[in-house]
This record gives structure tokens, sequence and C-alpha cells, in this order.
């Protein structure tokens, strides 16, 4: 008995292996903080990824703005995502599921992201219009993206479900 009591107070003034437990704690440490620069990191590329597609989709629609495929609009953003989870929804004129090639009805856009009749050609007038601007079509694509970090809780990225819009006028 004697003999265990004089290591264990041995053990207290021994030094040996300090610096393997120093090791151990400060990997740990800077295995966790690496864990939260990919969290963020990630979650700035995901969001870059998806402002990507939903910006070459509306260039695509602009550049085919007479005769858009506005059916295969949500597929071009999801192959470019590479996300099949994207929910993508494309609306005209501020009303979803309503894009038309053919007698389109145009509008004005507001400042406040809402939209008000008018003739197409025809100069926007009243509260909110951007002065001089000319009534058209408008097409409006939006895209959601749910994203998970590996270390950080839901909380730390204000965004978990990111999301991008683009608009652009068509006629």
């Amino acid at each position: 008995m004697l003999r265990i009591i004089r290591r264990l107070s041995g053990l207290k003034a021994d030094n040996k292996g300090v610096a393997a437990v120093e090791f151990a704690l400060w990997t740990t440490a800077f295995f966790f903080s690496v864990m939260v620069a990919i969290d963020f990191g990630t979650f700035f590329l995901e969001r870059g990824k998806l402002n990507g597609a939903v910006g070459a989709a509306a260039v695509s629609g602009f550049n085919t703005a007479d005769n858009v495929n506005f059916g295969s609009m949500p597929g071009y953003v999801r192959s470019l995502t590479g996300e099949p989870a994207t929910a993508v929804t494309i609306s005209c004129n501020g009303t979803a599921n309503s894009c038309t090639n053919l007698n389109r009805t145009c509008a004005c856009l507001k400042s406040n992201g809402t939209y008000v009749s008018a003739s197409c050609g025809n100069t926007c007038t009243g509260t909110g219009v951007t002065a001089g601007s000319t009534a058209g079509y408008y097409m409006t694509i939006n895209a959601t993206n749910p994203f998970t970090p590996m270390i950080l809780p839901n909380s730390a990225l204000a965004d978990t479900v990111l999301s991008q819009q683009a608009t652009v006028r068509l006629q």
C-alpha cells in the first residue's frame, strides 16, 4: 500500500507527457476552429452557386426574350446548383406560374417590388414607380435551397435557407 501512495505522490511532481497533452488540446482546438471556418466557407460558396444559377437563368431568359422556355427554367437552375432540393419559382409581373410568350400584359415595376398594370411601351407614372421608366413584361426567378452546417448550430448562420432572386425585363 505504501508503494502505491509513493507512486501517486511521485506522479504529482512528474511533468513527463505534458507536451503530449498540450499538443492534443491545441490540436482539438485547431480542428474545431478549422471546421467552423469550413462551415462559413461552405455557406458562402453555396450561396454564390445559387446566385450564379439564378443569374444565368435570368440572362438566358433575357437572351431569348421573345420565346422563353419557362418550363425548363427551374430544371436549369437546379442543374447549375447541383442541388435537386432547390425550390425554384418563376413569376411574371408578380404572378407565379403565369408566364407566357403570347399575349403578354405589361406592367410597371414599383420600388417596393410590386407591379402596376400598364399598357406596353407607355411611360410609367404614379407613386413608387421610377420616373421615366417604360412599362414592360418582367420575369422573376426565385430560388431557395436548404443549408445544413457541419459544426455550427443553425442559429449561428442567419439564413439556413439560402435564397436568391433575379428580375429581368423581357418586353
